[in-house]
């Protein structure tokens, strides 16, 4: 008991001992996390000045800087609380080699990420399709992309499955072009009814005139002819026309007398 009371004496005295290695360990720390937010926002805002750097470019120095940044702060505020660095070293190693399985995960991503900054599959902005996900690409770290879809959700995929994954990026060419099929009844006029699909594309101003917009019976199906339509616009206004499109060439064919046949059932009553 004389023991214990001993040892609890003590306290008061290494607290005291240790409370301004503590407190230098804390301000490094808090300190250097808010230079280390400092140095990233003027990075990025000095990055995207230089010619040749896009926003997905900055982005990836940024979380470089980050990455890098936290480690040099965490190791400085160990120091401070007079942790030898060797004994540190000596520490993370074995943790690396004791978890080495379970990093291989993200050291695949880190490396799935540096091949992604430079062949550059994408940019932040892009509509792309990562792992059969689709969205638009907010920003690219060192180990994941991230996404917002369509309904406004974020989606965070590993670098390593974006790599290993087939990629569509929807915005990688200026143009794309646009399909889209319409039918119409046997006992329509074909010229006619060309003609009014044709007409509602060139008055489009988003639709690309060269090459033009192209129409042609492509089909004759079981209750409908069916007429495409393909066009040429700019990337990003493809889903816009693709919404807009089907409105205007409903009311031209309706103007032109053109029906669009449509399933439905005949009934016959037969007397008893």
């Amino acid at each position: 008991m004389d023991i214990l009371i001993e040892k609890i004496m003590l306290i008061p005295d290494l607290v005291i001992s240790f409370a301004p290695r503590i407190i230098l360990a804390l301000a490094i720390f808090f300190i250097g996390k808010y230079i280390l937010k400092r140095v990233m926002k003027i990075t990025e805002i000095t990055a995207l000045k230089i010619p040749n750097i896009d926003r997905t470019l900055s982005s990836f120095f940024v979380s470089t800087i980050n990455f890098a940044g936290l480690a040099a702060i965490t190791i400085s505020s160990l120091s401070a609380l007079n942790i030898p660095l060797g004994f540190l070293a000596t520490i993370i190693t074995a943790l690396v080699l004791a978890l080495g399985f379970a990093l291989q995960g993200a050291l695949g991503d880190l490396a799935s990420g540096i091949l992604l900054i430079i062949f550059r599959p994408y940019s932040i902005g892009d509509e792309v399709e990562l792992n059969g996900t689709q969205g638009f690409v907010t920003s690219l770290s060192l180990f994941s992309t991230r996404m917002k879809t369509m309904q406004n959700i974020e989606i965070i995929i590993a670098n390593g499955d974006v790599f290993n994954n087939t990629i569509k990026n929807y915005f990688a060419f200026e143009t794309r072009r646009l399909d889209m099929n319409f039918g119409v009844s046997y006992d329509a006029n074909l010229d006619k009814a060309i003609a009014a699909i044709l007409t509602s594309a060139d008055a489009d101003e988003r639709i690309m005139q060269d090459p033009p917009p192209w129409a042609k019976v492509v089909s004759l199906d079981e209750s409908s002819v069916t007429i495409q339509l393909r066009l040429w616009c700019q990337a990003n206004n493809h889903r816009r026309i693709k919404m807009d499109i089907p409105y205007r060439i409903k009311k031209a064919l309706d103007k032109a007398n053109i029906e669009i046949p449509y399933p439905h059932a005949v009934i016959i009553k037969k007397e008893a």
